[in-house]
C-alpha cells in the first residue's frame, strides 16, 4: 500500500543524529548499563519494541536490540558517558523521519529514542522552548497558542530539532527565515556525557556548526528558537489544484514567471503516476500567508488550466494537514520503503523537467511495484534566508534555494526498489549539470540527501567552510561517534 494520497506525498527532513561504531581503545560490550538508568532500556522482548523502533523509511533501515529512553538531560549524559566505552552501536531518534541509507551501517545497535522530551512552550520573552521529541505540529499548535509562528517544514509529523540542524525550509521562510535561523540556544550532550548550551554566547563556533550540520557533534535535548506575531492573525488562504499532463508546460511557465516569489507565497508541486487509473497525477498548492483576495491573485494565474480547484482560508494550524487535499500529512505513515534524492534548482528548466515527468511515467508503467514513487517540487519564497550573510550558519545554499525537486523512490519488492533507485538516481545526476539546475555547482539540501551525492553539494564547496566544519568534528567528536548521517570529515583533506 503506497503512502501516496489522492495527489501527493510527504517530503519528510531528516531527524536522527546518527552514531557509528569508532576507533575508542579499551571498548567493551559485556558491562551493564548504569544502575541510575534502570527502567530506562528495553530489550526486544519488551512489548513495545517494535513501536519505539520503527522509523519512517524502511529502505536500508538500521536495525537495533535494544533501547534507551533517557527522561532528563542528566538520563541522556549518564547514558552516552556508558556508551562511549562500549563497542556497541548507537543511534538517537527524535521523529525518526531521516531516511539517508547511511544510517543503515548501524546493525542490531542500541536506539537512543528521544520520545519522553516531546514537549514545548513559549516563555516570558516569546521565544519558544521544545524538546526533541517534539514535532513539527507540537511547534506550530504551542507557538500560535500564544499568538506567535516560526517557520517549520510542511510535514506535521517530522521531528522539529532533527530537521533545524540540517537548515529547516519551509513556507514562511521568506518572511521568518530558516527554522535554524531563529534558533537561539541549544542544550545538548557531548559523547562523552558533557552537558553544554550552545548559542551565540556560549560556544558560538559549535553553534555556528549546529545550523546547518548538527547532525554530526552530540545529541540535543532541548532548543529555544525565536518567535514571531501570527502573520495576518494565523490565517492563510490555500488552493488545490489538480491538472492534466496538456497543462504541464503552462504550470511550469507560470511557476517560474513568480520567481523569486513573494515572501508571502509558497508552490508545491506533486507528479505520480497512478497505475491503477494509467494516468499521471499533477497537482499543485498554492498558500499565501494573508488575505483570500490577496492568494487569489496567484492561484487565478493557475486555475483557467486546472480540471480540479479547491480554495479556503484556513489557520496556520491546520494547514500542514490540508494541503494538496490532505495528501502530505497521509504521508506520515511509518514503516514503509522509501528512498529519495534531492536537488536544488533556479527555475524549471520546461523542455528538462517535461522529459523528468515523462521518465517517471515510463518506469513506473516498466515497474507496476514502484507505483509509489514520484516527484515533489518545494518552490518558496527567499527573501529573510537570502538576507544573512552567506557565511552567518554553516547552511550553505542562501542564494540557491529557490527549488527543491526530491525524486521520491517507493516501492513493493526489489524489482520495484532497484528500478525506482536507478531512475532517481540517474535524474538527481542530470540535474547536476548547470544546464538543468542553473548553478554552477550542485546543491543538494542536507535534510533530503541520500548517500552518494559528494559532501560538497550538502555542505557547501568553499574550502574555509570545510575546513571550518572540519575543525568543529575534530573538536567536538573526536571518534567519529555521530557519524552516520552524512559524515562531516574530521580532516579537510577528506572533502569530495
Amino acid at each position: 500500500m503506497t503512502r501516496l494520497a489522492v495527489l501527493a506525498l510527504a517530503l519528510l527532513a531528516g531527524s536522527a543524529t546518527a552514531v557509528p561504531t569508532s576507533s575508542l581503545r579499551c571498548r567493551n560490550t559485556t558491562s551493564a548499563w548504569p544502575e541510575a538508568l534502570a527502567g530506562r532500556v528495553y530489550d526486544r522482548s519488551w512489548p513495545n519494541f517494535v513501536n519505539a523502533t520503527t522509523r519512517w523509511s524502511t529502505h536500508m533501515a538500521p536495525t537495533f536490540y535494544e533501547v534507551f529512553l533517557p527522561e532528563t538531560i542528566e538520563d541522556l549524559s549518564i547514558g552516552l558517558s556508558y556508551l562511549s566505552t562500549t563497542d556497541k552501536q548507537w543511534l538517537a531518534m527524535s521523529g525518526g523521519h531521516g531516511y539517508s541509507p547511511t544510517l543503515g551501517a548501524v546493525q542490531n545497535g542500541t536506539l537512543i529514542n528521544m520520545r519522553n522530551f516531546q514537549y514545548s512552550y513559549v516563555n516570558d520573552d516569546f521565544t519558544m522552548t521544545i524538546g526533541s521529541g517534539s514535532k513539527f505540529r507540537d511547534m506550530v499548535n504551542t507557538a500560535a497558542a500564544s499568538g506567535r509562528e516560526v517557520n517549520v517544514g510542511n510535514c506535521p509529523c517530522v521531528g522539529g530539532l532533527g530537521a533545524t540542524l540540517g537548515g529547516g525550509l519551509g513556507r514562511l521562510q521568506g518572511l521568518r527565515g530558516l527554522t535554524s535561523d531563529a534558533l537561539t540556544a541549544v542544550r545538548m550532550v557531548l559523547w562523552n556525557g558533557t552537558i553544554i548550551e550552545a548559542s551565540e554566547e556560549s560556544h558560538a563556533d559549535l553553534f555556528w556548526g549546529l545550523r546547518g550540520a548538527g547532525q554530526n557533534f552530540g545529541i540535543i535535548a532541548e532548543a529555544d528558537f525565536k518567535t514571531w506575531p501570527l502573520t495576518n492573525g494565523g490565517m492563510h488562504y490555500s488552493a488545490d489544484m489538480l491538472f492534466d499532463r496538456s497543462n504541464l508546460s503552462t504550470l511550469i511557465e507560470t511557476s517560474n514567471a513568480l520567481l523569486p516569489l513573494n515572501a508571502r507565497l509558497a508552490l508545491q508541486h506533486s507528479y505520480f503516476y497512478d497505475v491503477v487509473t494509467s494516468r499521471l497525477m499533477i497537482g499543485l498548492n498554492v498558500i499565501y500567508a494573508g488575505p483570500m483576495e490577496e492568494g487569489q491573485v496567484y492561484s487565478s494565474l493557475f486555475r483557467p488550466h486546472s480540471q480540479l480547484f479547491v480554495e479556503q482560508q484556513i489557520h496556520w494550524t491546520g494547514l500542514n494537514d490540508a494541503a494538496l487535499f490532505g495528501g502530505i500529512a497521509n504521508g506520515c505513515t511509518p514503516g514503509e520503503p522509501t528512498n529519495q534524492r534531492n536537488i536544488m534548482t533556479r527555475d524549471l528548466h520546461p523542455d528538462h523537467f517535461l522529459e523528468l515527468i515523462d521518465s517517471l511515467v515510463e518506469m513506473v508503467q516498466a515497474n507496476p511495484t514502484a507505483n509509489g514513487s514520484a516527484i515533489m517540487v518545494e518552490t518558496f519564497p527567499v527573501q529573510a534566508v537570502d538576507a544573512q550573510p552567506t557565511d552567518y550558519t554553516a547552511f550553505p545554499h542562501r542564494n540557491a534555494f529557490a527549488n527543491a525537486i526530491v525524486f521520491h523512490g517507493e516501492y513493493l519488492d526489489a524489482a520495484g526498489d532497484v528500478a525506482s533507485n536507478a531512475w532517481a538516481s540517474e535524474w538527481r545526476d542530470r540535474w547536476y549539470s548547470p544546464e538543468y539546475s542553473g548553478y554552477d555547482e550542485p546543491h543538494v539540501y542536507q535534510n533530503y540527501a541520500n548517500e552518494d551525492e559528494p559532501l560538497s553539494a550538502l555542505y557547501g564547496t568553499e574550502p574555509w567552510r570545510q575546513q571550518r566544519l572540519s575543525s568543529l568534528k575534530a573538536s567536538y567528536d573526536p571518534h567519529g561517534f555521530f557519524s552516520n548521517w552524512h559524515a562531516i570529515p574530521a580532516s579537510a583533506d577528506e572533502w569530495a
